[in-house]
């Protein structure tokens, strides 16, 4: 069966931390999978990576390949791996918010979706897994509109900007320094501008997107190569690119005034920021790690929602199965 060739491998939060995240990105996974592509050695896979998780969907030339596959990966600890039907409903589950830290939250789905086109444009895909993401993309749509789960679900952007509240009360008068104009950057800005904050500003690399961010949301643009100069005149600066390796370093940091207290929130995987600069006397350093201490109140709620409505990912995994058989029966 078409199925069986269908495998996921990777790692979540759930089995590594940051640090031991960080250390599998830098062996270059990805680099491996698409060498295992171009040698034909798999039909196709599908790179699904967030702050949270790192992981391959593939396609198998062969439903047996998965024992040579897996001694590509045998020094990582702690990574995983699942087959056919088993490997389809984990993703269902992961679309559907299942594995999420925040229960439900929707940017998952949007990240999927994202992680299917990014394979479409690389020409890495392949039918079984376009089915498969696809049914998966519309089962997390429907589950959330029948289940109604969002509405009780923080987004992450939504807890960072309510740990800052909550580490330094009122942060309308901050000034904001945000580095990165991903989602999640975005997100945050978005709702920092509706609560009226107008002390932001926005850097990156890439300095024609970085304009385009500055004018939605009424902020200031700062060039990449001042952002050291920039740091030093705001109160809380939060790094979330895509780079990696550190992009603020300890050595940088000599020029912060010594009499100014500092917040630096680091939301990048890799991290951006290097973690002695938390141990100056005037700075505080968080990440990740440290914000789901403030998680929401309704978790218990979501975890109910979850299980009642298990049954639409049961009904879409025939929905799955009818299709492959379709194909392969032609």
């Amino acid at each position: 069966m078409q199925l069986n060739r269908f495998i996921v491998l990777g790692v979540t939060h759930k089995e590594l931390n940051i640090e031991e995240r960080e250390s599998f990105i830098k062996e270059n996974p990805e680099k491996i999978i698409q060498d295992l592509y171009d040698r034909k050695k798999i039909k196709g896979y599908i790179n699904l990576s967030t702050c949270l998780r790192i992981e391959f969907y593939i396609e198998l030339q062969d439903k047996n390949d998965l024992s040579a596959l897996v001694e590509y990966f045998s020094g990582t600890e702690n990574i995983f791996y699942k087959k056919g039907s088993e490997a389809v409903y984990y993703l269902f589950k992961v679309v559907c918010g299942f594995h999420s830290v925040i229960k439900g939250e929707d940017q998952i789905l949007a990240q999927t979706k994202k992680a299917l086109f990014n394979s479409q444009e690389k020409k890495c895909s392949s039918k079984i897994l376009n089915i498969v993401f696809n049914k998966s993309i519309a089962l997390g749509k429907m589950f959330r509109t029948e289940s109604n789960i969002c509405s009780n679900a923080l987004s992450l952007e939504a807890i960072s900007v309510n740990f800052l509240k909550y580490l330094v009360g009122d942060i309308k008068e901050k000034k904001i320094l945000i580095l990165g104009v991903g989602d999640l950057a975005q997100g945050i800005l978005k709702i920092l501008t509706k609560m009226g904050h107008e002390h932001l500003s926005i850097t990156n690399r890439t300095t024609h997107k970085t304009m385009e961010i500055t004018e939605k949301y009424n902020s200031k643009f700062i060039d990449f190569a001042d952002k050291e100069k920039e740091i030093v005149e705001n109160d809380i600066v939060i790094s979330i690119t895509s780079a990696p390796h550190y992009v603020i370093k300890n050595k940088e940091m000599e020029i912060l005034e010594k009499d100014k207290k500092y917040l630096f929130l680091d939301l990048a995987v890799p991290r951006d920021i290097e973690s002695e600069i938390g141990k100056r006397e005037n700075v505080t350093l968080y990440n990740l790690n440290d914000i789901w201490n403030i998680y929401n109140e309704n978790i218990e709620n979501r975890e109910c929602l979850l299980e009642e409505y298990s049954y639409l990912l049961d009904a879409q995994m025939e929905n799955v199965n009818k299709s492959l058989n379709y194909i392969e029966g032609k």
